[in-house]
């Protein structure tokens, strides 16, 4: 692991070694993109016994929302990401890969 000393001599981690990504590998990198999360969300939620509207009241969100994020055209940002997983009883993974 890399360490640079800061200005105040205390070693800190030198990350930009892992932000750096090739277009390979960001090429093999998949799932997560909204027609993803809208198949698995609409599946998990039928699983679960929730209609949309269910799941609208308890994320505070309107009807049209829900809609949209099992359509594609719209995506949950994380922390609605996270509710969702705990309303659904599942990991965050299965949202979204």
């Amino acid at each position: 692991m890399a360490y640079s000393k800061n200005i105040r001599g205390i070693n800190m981690i030198d990350n930009s070694v892992f932000c750096e990504l090739t277009e390979r590998d960001l090429a093999n990198i998949c799932g997560g993109s909204s027609e993803d999360i809208a198949v698995n969300l609409k599946v998990l939620r039928l699983t679960a016994g929730f209609k949309r509207v269910d799941l609208a009241d308890m994320l505070n969100v309107s009807l049209s929302t829900i809609t949209k994020y099992e359509k594609g055209s719209r995506v949950p940002d994380i922390d609605t990401i996270i509710k969702l997983a705990e309303i659904l009883n599942t990991d965050v993974d299965n949202l979204i890969f």
